[in-house]
Protein backbone atom coordinates (compact mmCIF):
# COMPACT_ATOMS: atom_id res chain seq x y z
CA UNK A 1 0.00 0.00 0.00
CA UNK A 2 3.08 2.20 0.91
CA UNK A 3 4.75 1.50 -2.20
CA UNK A 4 1.53 2.70 -4.26
CA UNK A 5 0.67 5.58 -2.75
CA UNK A 6 4.50 6.58 -3.50
CA UNK A 7 4.18 5.78 -6.96
CA UNK A 8 0.97 8.31 -6.84
CA UNK A 9 2.59 10.69 -5.38
CA UNK A 10 5.41 10.50 -7.95
CA UNK A 11 3.39 11.31 -10.73
CA UNK A 12 0.86 14.17 -8.80
CA UNK A 13 4.12 16.16 -8.73
CA UNK A 14 4.62 15.90 -12.50
CA UNK A 15 0.93 16.71 -13.05
CA UNK A 16 1.45 19.57 -10.96
CA UNK A 17 5.14 20.29 -12.41
CA UNK A 18 3.72 20.36 -16.23
CA UNK A 19 0.50 22.60 -14.66
CA UNK A 20 2.77 25.17 -13.25
CA UNK A 21 5.27 24.92 -16.29
CA UNK A 22 3.53 27.06 -19.37
CA UNK A 23 6.47 26.38 -21.47
CA UNK A 24 6.05 22.48 -20.99
CA UNK A 25 2.20 22.56 -21.82
CA UNK A 26 2.19 23.40 -26.01
CA UNK A 27 5.19 21.23 -26.50
CA UNK A 28 2.99 18.78 -25.25
CA UNK A 29 0.39 19.55 -27.12
CA UNK A 30 2.43 20.03 -30.30
CA UNK A 31 3.72 16.42 -29.38
CA UNK A 32 0.34 14.91 -28.99
CA UNK A 33 -0.85 16.06 -32.62
CA UNK A 34 2.45 14.76 -34.09
CA UNK A 35 1.85 11.36 -32.04
CA UNK A 36 -1.55 11.27 -33.27
CA UNK A 37 -0.69 12.03 -36.89
CA UNK A 38 2.37 9.31 -37.56
CA UNK A 39 0.04 6.32 -35.82
CA UNK A 40 -2.84 7.39 -38.33
CA UNK A 41 -1.25 4.76 -41.19
CA UNK A 42 -1.28 2.43 -38.60
CA UNK A 43 -4.98 2.93 -37.39
CA UNK A 44 -5.94 2.68 -41.23
CA UNK A 45 -4.38 -0.55 -41.40
CA UNK A 46 -5.71 -1.57 -38.26
CA UNK A 47 -9.63 -1.16 -39.15
CA UNK A 48 -8.43 -2.25 -43.01
CA UNK A 49 -7.91 -5.46 -41.52
CA UNK A 50 -11.14 -5.69 -39.38
CA UNK A 51 -13.26 -4.95 -42.76
CA UNK A 52 -11.78 -7.55 -44.94
CA UNK A 53 -11.80 -10.80 -42.62
CA UNK A 54 -15.05 -10.88 -44.00
CA UNK A 55 -15.35 -13.02 -47.56
CA UNK A 56 -15.12 -11.20 -50.56
CA UNK A 57 -13.84 -8.25 -48.50
CA UNK A 58 -10.71 -8.11 -49.90
CA UNK A 59 -12.22 -8.06 -53.56
CA UNK A 60 -13.93 -5.22 -52.32
CA UNK A 61 -11.04 -3.19 -51.35
CA UNK A 62 -10.08 -3.01 -55.02
CA UNK A 63 -12.89 -3.36 -56.95
CA UNK A 64 -13.38 -1.09 -59.81
CA UNK A 65 -17.48 -0.45 -60.11
CA UNK A 66 -19.73 -1.62 -63.09
CA UNK A 67 -21.97 1.40 -61.45
CA UNK A 68 -23.85 3.77 -64.42
CA UNK A 69 -22.89 0.37 -67.40
CA UNK A 70 -24.18 1.83 -70.13
CA UNK A 71 -24.65 0.02 -73.77
CA UNK A 72 -21.92 0.10 -75.85
CA UNK A 73 -20.44 3.49 -77.34
CA UNK A 74 -21.55 5.07 -74.33
CA UNK A 75 -18.44 3.90 -71.47
CA UNK A 76 -19.52 6.12 -68.46
CA UNK A 77 -17.89 3.31 -65.51
CA UNK A 78 -14.87 2.93 -63.53
CA UNK A 79 -14.44 0.16 -64.89
CA UNK A 80 -15.13 1.13 -68.83
CA UNK A 81 -12.50 3.66 -67.71
CA UNK A 82 -9.77 1.10 -66.47
CA UNK A 83 -10.94 -1.79 -69.77
CA UNK A 84 -10.74 0.64 -72.39
CA UNK A 85 -7.17 1.47 -71.65
CA UNK A 86 -6.39 -2.13 -71.70
CA UNK A 87 -8.45 -2.84 -74.79
CA UNK A 88 -6.87 -0.16 -76.73
CA UNK A 89 -2.99 -0.49 -75.14
CA UNK A 90 -3.80 -4.33 -76.01
CA UNK A 91 -5.36 -4.30 -79.22
CA UNK A 92 -3.48 -1.42 -81.21
CA UNK A 93 0.17 -1.56 -79.68
CA UNK A 94 0.75 -4.77 -77.41
CA UNK A 95 -0.42 -7.18 -80.12
CA UNK A 96 0.64 -5.41 -83.01
CA UNK A 97 3.55 -8.28 -83.58
CA UNK A 98 6.53 -6.32 -84.18
CA UNK A 99 9.50 -7.22 -82.21
CA UNK A 100 11.28 -4.84 -80.11
CA UNK A 101 13.92 -7.59 -78.58
CA UNK A 102 16.55 -5.48 -79.82
CA UNK A 103 15.58 -2.12 -78.90
CA UNK A 104 17.84 -0.71 -76.06
CA UNK A 105 16.81 0.15 -72.92
CA UNK A 106 16.77 3.75 -73.64
CA UNK A 107 14.23 3.14 -77.02
CA UNK A 108 12.54 0.78 -74.86
CA UNK A 109 11.60 3.82 -71.94
CA UNK A 110 10.68 5.75 -74.33
CA UNK A 111 8.17 3.60 -76.49
CA UNK A 112 7.16 2.52 -72.97
CA UNK A 113 6.12 6.36 -72.02
CA UNK A 114 4.55 7.28 -75.08
CA UNK A 115 2.59 4.62 -75.78
CA UNK A 116 1.23 3.10 -72.38
CA UNK A 117 2.14 6.31 -70.31
CA UNK A 118 -1.69 7.30 -69.18
CA UNK A 119 -2.65 4.11 -68.52
CA UNK A 120 0.87 3.21 -66.27
CA UNK A 121 0.07 6.53 -64.28
CA UNK A 122 -3.78 5.74 -63.41
CA UNK A 123 -3.41 2.52 -63.14
CA UNK A 124 -0.04 0.62 -62.62
CA UNK A 125 3.01 -0.62 -65.04
CA UNK A 126 1.91 -4.29 -64.09
CA UNK A 127 -1.41 -5.14 -62.27
CA UNK A 128 -3.65 -7.97 -61.87
CA UNK A 129 -6.93 -7.44 -63.24
CA UNK A 130 -9.91 -10.12 -61.95
CA UNK A 131 -13.20 -10.70 -62.73
CA UNK A 132 -15.01 -12.70 -59.63
CA UNK A 133 -18.72 -12.92 -58.51
CA UNK A 134 -19.99 -13.13 -55.46
CA UNK A 135 -20.50 -16.72 -53.78
CA UNK A 136 -18.01 -17.78 -55.18
CA UNK A 137 -15.53 -21.41 -54.02
CA UNK A 138 -12.94 -20.85 -56.30
CA UNK A 139 -12.75 -16.63 -56.43
CA UNK A 140 -12.64 -17.35 -52.52
CA UNK A 141 -9.38 -19.82 -53.09
CA UNK A 142 -8.28 -17.07 -55.11
CA UNK A 143 -8.87 -14.60 -52.15
CA UNK A 144 -6.87 -16.27 -50.37
CA UNK A 145 -3.88 -16.70 -52.17
CA UNK A 146 -4.34 -12.77 -53.12
CA UNK A 147 -4.51 -11.51 -49.38
CA UNK A 148 -1.32 -13.86 -48.76
CA UNK A 149 1.04 -12.45 -51.88
CA UNK A 150 -0.33 -8.82 -51.23
CA UNK A 151 1.17 -9.54 -47.13
CA UNK A 152 4.17 -11.04 -47.67
CA UNK A 153 5.04 -9.59 -51.28
CA UNK A 154 8.45 -9.90 -51.98
CA UNK A 155 9.75 -12.68 -49.35
CA UNK A 156 11.77 -14.56 -50.98
CA UNK A 157 11.90 -16.98 -47.87
CA UNK A 158 8.23 -17.74 -48.50
CA UNK A 159 9.01 -17.74 -52.31
CA UNK A 160 7.27 -14.93 -53.03
CA UNK A 161 10.03 -12.68 -54.68
CA UNK A 162 8.80 -10.99 -57.63
CA UNK A 163 11.07 -11.01 -60.54
CA UNK A 164 11.25 -7.30 -62.05
CA UNK A 165 13.73 -5.48 -62.81
CA UNK A 166 12.61 -2.40 -60.39
CA UNK A 167 10.84 -2.29 -57.15
CA UNK A 168 7.15 -2.65 -58.37
CA UNK A 169 4.15 -2.99 -55.63
CA UNK A 170 1.65 -5.50 -55.70
CA UNK A 171 -1.34 -3.96 -57.41
CA UNK A 172 -4.73 -5.61 -58.31
CA UNK A 173 -8.14 -4.12 -59.92
CA UNK A 174 -11.56 -6.09 -59.48
CA UNK A 175 -14.88 -6.27 -61.66
CA UNK A 176 -17.24 -8.18 -59.67
CA UNK A 177 -19.93 -9.75 -62.01
CA UNK A 178 -22.28 -10.17 -59.52
CA UNK A 179 -22.54 -5.88 -58.93
CA UNK A 180 -26.02 -4.34 -59.72
CA UNK A 181 -26.28 -0.64 -61.06
CA UNK A 182 -28.89 1.44 -60.74
CA UNK A 183 -29.62 1.75 -64.34
CA UNK A 184 -30.33 -1.72 -64.61
CA UNK A 185 -34.38 -1.48 -64.81
CA UNK A 186 -33.74 0.67 -68.09
CA UNK A 187 -32.25 -2.56 -69.98
CA UNK A 188 -34.92 -4.99 -70.59
CA UNK A 189 -35.39 -7.81 -73.12
CA UNK A 190 -37.97 -10.31 -73.85
CA UNK A 191 -36.09 -12.90 -71.07
CA UNK A 192 -35.47 -10.34 -68.54
CA UNK A 193 -33.32 -7.59 -67.44
CA UNK A 194 -29.70 -7.23 -68.59
CA UNK A 195 -27.47 -7.04 -65.89
CA UNK A 196 -24.27 -4.43 -65.58
CA UNK A 197 -21.81 -7.15 -65.99
CA UNK A 198 -23.55 -8.37 -69.78
CA UNK A 199 -23.89 -4.73 -71.05
CA UNK A 200 -20.16 -4.54 -70.10
CA UNK A 201 -19.47 -8.02 -71.78
CA UNK A 202 -20.98 -6.16 -74.98
CA UNK A 203 -18.84 -3.27 -74.62
CA UNK A 204 -15.44 -5.15 -74.92
CA UNK A 205 -16.83 -8.33 -77.05
CA UNK A 206 -13.75 -7.34 -79.17
CA UNK A 207 -11.22 -7.58 -76.52
CA UNK A 208 -12.05 -10.44 -75.66
CA UNK A 209 -12.76 -11.72 -78.98
CA UNK A 210 -9.10 -11.04 -79.89
CA UNK A 211 -7.19 -11.71 -76.69
CA UNK A 212 -8.61 -15.06 -75.85
CA UNK A 213 -7.04 -16.92 -79.15
CA UNK A 214 -4.02 -14.61 -78.47
CA UNK A 215 -3.41 -16.00 -75.20
CA UNK A 216 -4.60 -19.67 -76.22
CA UNK A 217 -1.82 -19.31 -78.90
CA UNK A 218 0.77 -18.23 -77.02
CA UNK A 219 0.22 -20.92 -74.45
CA UNK A 220 0.60 -18.64 -71.22
CA UNK A 221 -1.00 -20.93 -68.81
CA UNK A 222 -2.42 -23.90 -70.11
CA UNK A 223 -4.14 -26.88 -67.60
CA UNK A 224 -1.70 -29.36 -67.45
CA UNK A 225 -3.86 -32.57 -69.67
CA UNK A 226 -6.51 -30.26 -71.08
CA UNK A 227 -7.35 -26.70 -70.01
CA UNK A 228 -11.24 -27.58 -70.93
CA UNK A 229 -11.14 -25.32 -73.81
CA UNK A 230 -14.45 -24.69 -73.91
CA UNK A 231 -13.37 -22.75 -70.94
CA UNK A 232 -10.92 -20.02 -72.92
CA UNK A 233 -13.93 -19.88 -75.90
CA UNK A 234 -16.47 -19.24 -73.47
CA UNK A 235 -13.75 -16.14 -72.32
CA UNK A 236 -12.86 -15.62 -76.13
CA UNK A 237 -16.47 -15.20 -76.87
CA UNK A 238 -17.67 -13.55 -73.88
CA UNK A 239 -21.56 -12.96 -74.89
CA UNK A 240 -23.46 -14.05 -71.97
CA UNK A 241 -22.90 -13.92 -68.50
CA UNK A 242 -23.72 -16.94 -67.38
CA UNK A 243 -21.10 -18.39 -69.30
CA UNK A 244 -18.68 -15.62 -68.59
CA UNK A 245 -15.69 -18.27 -66.79
CA UNK A 246 -15.73 -16.50 -63.16
CA UNK A 247 -13.43 -16.18 -61.74
CA UNK A 248 -10.52 -14.88 -64.16
CA UNK A 249 -7.51 -13.44 -63.14
CA UNK A 250 -5.73 -11.79 -65.61
CA UNK A 251 -2.20 -10.04 -65.84
CA UNK A 252 -1.04 -7.06 -67.35
CA UNK A 253 1.71 -6.14 -68.03
CA UNK A 254 3.28 -2.73 -69.45
CA UNK A 255 6.87 -3.36 -67.91
CA UNK A 256 9.94 -2.89 -70.14
CA UNK A 257 10.70 -6.77 -70.00
CA UNK A 258 7.25 -7.55 -71.34
CA UNK A 259 7.29 -4.96 -73.91
CA UNK A 260 11.33 -6.08 -75.45
CA UNK A 261 9.87 -9.98 -75.04
CA UNK A 262 6.40 -9.33 -76.86
CA UNK A 263 4.01 -9.65 -74.17
CA UNK A 264 2.86 -6.72 -73.18
CA UNK A 265 -0.67 -5.70 -72.42
CA UNK A 266 -3.09 -8.68 -71.16
CA UNK A 267 -0.55 -11.12 -70.87
CA UNK A 268 -1.68 -14.17 -69.22
CA UNK A 269 -4.73 -15.47 -67.91
CA UNK A 270 -5.71 -18.21 -65.16
CA UNK A 271 -8.92 -19.44 -64.16
CA UNK A 272 -8.26 -22.03 -61.22
CA UNK A 273 -6.43 -21.43 -58.05
CA UNK A 274 -4.37 -24.43 -57.23
CA UNK A 275 -2.32 -25.58 -53.72
CA UNK A 276 -3.84 -26.08 -50.66
CA UNK A 277 -2.35 -23.56 -48.20
CA UNK A 278 -2.63 -19.84 -48.84
CA UNK A 279 1.02 -19.82 -49.11
CA UNK A 280 0.62 -22.10 -51.84
CA UNK A 281 -1.80 -20.57 -53.65
CA UNK A 282 0.21 -17.04 -53.56
CA UNK A 283 3.17 -19.01 -55.31
CA UNK A 284 1.04 -19.83 -58.47
CA UNK A 285 -0.45 -16.13 -58.60
CA UNK A 286 3.53 -15.17 -58.28
CA UNK A 287 4.63 -17.44 -60.70
CA UNK A 288 1.44 -15.91 -62.85
CA UNK A 289 3.12 -12.71 -61.88
CA UNK A 290 6.37 -13.73 -62.99
CA UNK A 291 5.75 -15.35 -65.94
CA UNK A 292 7.14 -18.29 -65.05
CA UNK A 293 6.42 -21.73 -64.34
CA UNK A 294 5.40 -22.74 -61.77
CA UNK A 295 6.81 -26.29 -61.69
CA UNK A 296 10.36 -24.55 -61.27
CA UNK A 297 9.62 -23.51 -58.00
CA UNK A 298 9.16 -25.60 -54.69
CA UNK A 299 5.32 -26.71 -54.90
CA UNK A 300 3.82 -29.24 -52.28
CA UNK A 301 0.12 -29.52 -53.67
CA UNK A 302 -0.38 -32.86 -54.81
CA UNK A 303 -3.41 -32.67 -57.73
CA UNK A 304 -1.20 -32.56 -60.49
CA UNK A 305 -3.68 -33.69 -62.73
CA UNK A 306 -5.19 -30.18 -62.58
CA UNK A 307 -2.17 -28.16 -61.73
CA UNK A 308 -1.60 -25.08 -64.58
CA UNK A 309 1.54 -24.45 -66.41
CA UNK A 310 3.74 -22.62 -68.30
CA UNK A 311 4.19 -24.09 -72.03
CA UNK A 312 8.02 -23.42 -73.32
CA UNK A 313 7.16 -20.59 -76.30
Amino acid sequence: MIILKSIGAFFAKIWRWIKETAWVQPLLIVGAIFAVIFSIPYITSWVSSWSEASEGAFYTTYQVSLEGEDTANAKISKADALTSMIEEATLNHAYDGVDRSKMSKDALAAYQNETYGQIIKEYGEKFFFVYVADNNSTASDFEEGFRFLRDNWNKSNLNLAAHDDKKLDFKIHVINSSEKSANDDDFEITLGKISAFNRYLTNYTELFNVAGPWLFEHMPYVLNNSLAEDTFNHFAIAENVTEFPVPTVCLVDFTLEAIADGRAGLSEVLFNCFGTTANEKAENLLAMWNHTDPYSVKNTWTDTSKREYRVAR
